[in-house]
């Protein structure tokens, strides 16, 4: 059974000016230490151009079927060291028609437009400081211009998104803002070559590039094969993040600095599932103002201003602490430091039981398999599966863990 963790308070106002000026430098010989470790591999640590051209829809004249509009996502080198991805969170792949009773989720699929900034060359925190505390709503962009989100859904009780709602064909739905999301691995947003390495995914918010489950010697990645953030250094010295079809898929803390002008505000940076699920919202029905509306000049870009983000608070909730200051040089990491509670009430417990599960379809080396490996009906029969026996994270209810823990282990 898996214990909840525990950890750091917030910055001790007696020592705040020393703690940040060494954090500052040890920022700095980070910096320094990698280079170095990129010069002697002949390895840059930078999103490639490559990479930065591969965020464009899959299919530029896909009609999403919710909004009547098409995708659009481009990333952009700034020159200064900082690299913006830009979208408007309109999937260019297929989803389900939302709101979708049967599915459970009650909230449309809607506009929703974002430009985040990151280091194009990640800067990486030293090794026992990984920001555990990921914000609320998203943590990364896929290639495919969709939000990712983390595995952790934004209720009460911090439940396993698989458990408590069913998602669409390509593993997304809409936030209660009408956000559309990926909370663990699709089969939309790229389609793997078995054997091969797999493609760009996305990148995450501290810059550092998401990639498919395959490795780049062809094996098929499990979460056990990764470090706890859920990424792995390549056999070019490159960390890279990996989604997996495992729990907790994306990545579950951030390895990377978070830049000040990252384009989420401080306050979704804060301590939620699985370290404190205090703030978070019970479900309900979607707020009447709904999300965004198309950029205000009504053309290629994200209107001014920041887009919505997930609620404060609310009435009955206490708002959660915010982790994060983005004061300052915006040049500069943000000064983050995770807050978790220690007193925290969590409604459910977490358990590891090793189960046999197939593992991200692939297609075989020159046959077609379309846009996906995925229909409503199940996989295609082109495709190839392998099934593995992985840790399967689960949930049950702390008024009965003892029960739910003897039925699991006797299925």
């Amino acid at each position: 059974v898996s214990t909840q963790s525990t950890g750091s308070s917030g910055i001790n106002a007696e020592y705040g000016k020393q703690w940040y000026q060494r954090r500052v430098r040890g920022v700095f010989v980070n910096m320094l230490l990698l280079w170095c470790v990129a010069l002697l591999l002949g390895q840059t640590l930078s999103l490639t151009d490559e990479e930065i051209a591969a965020f464009i829809p899959s299919d530029p004249d896909f009609v999403e079927r919710n909004t009547g509009l098409r995708s659009q996502v481009w990333a952009t080198d700034n020159g200064d060291g900082s690299v913006t991805v830009n979208t408007n969170g309109i999937p260019s792949h297929d989803t389900w028609q939302f709101p979708n009773n049967e599915s459970g989720n009650p909230h449309s699929l809607e506009e929703n437009w974002s430009s985040y900034k990151m280091f194009k060359d990640p800067i990486m925190r030293s090794e026992g400081d990984e920001l555990m505390c990921i914000p609320n709503g998203a943590i990364g962009i896929a290639t495919s211009g969709v939000y990712i989100y983390s595995w952790w859904a934004a209720e009460k009780g911090c439940p396993y998104a698989r458990d408590f709602e069913e998602l669409d064909i390509c593993e997304g739905h809409p936030a209660s803002n009408g956000e559309y999301h990926y909370h663990h691995y699709s089969p939309c947003v790229q389609m793997p070559t078995c054997g091969v390495e797999s493609p760009l995914y996305g990148v995450a918010l501290d810059g550092i590039p998401i990639y498919g489950p395959f490795a780049d010697n062809g094996q098929q990645l499990t979460r056990i094969d990764l470090d706890k953030c859920g990424g792995r250094y390549d056999s070019n010295g490159r960390y890279k993040y990996h989604v997996t079809i495992d729990p907790p898929f994306f990545p579950s803390c951030f390895k990377g600095e978070i830049r000040k002008d990252v384009g989420k505000s401080e306050e979704t940076f804060t301590c939620g599932c699985p370290y404190d699920d205090s703030g978070m919202p019970e479900r309900g029905p979607k707020p009447e103002d709904g999300g965004r509306g198309p950029p205000d000049d009504g053309g290629r870009g994200p209107p001014d201003g920041d887009r919505r983000g997930p609620p404060d608070g609310g009435e009955g909730r206490p708002k959660p602490e915010i982790i994060c200051d983005f004061s300052g040089d915006v040049n500069l990491p943000a000064v983050c430091v995770d807050k978790i509670s220690v007193n925290a009430t969590m409604s459910r417990k977490w358990i590891q039981l090793q189960e046999y599960q197939d593992l991200a379809p692939c297609c075989p080396s020159g046959a077609d398999c379309g846009a996906s490996c995925k229909t409503e009906e199940g996989i295609k029969d082109v495709c190839e599966v392998e099934t593995a026996e992985l840790g399967s994270g689960k949930t049950c209810p702390r008024t009965n863990l003892l029960g739910c823990l003897l039925r699991r282990l006797l299925r």
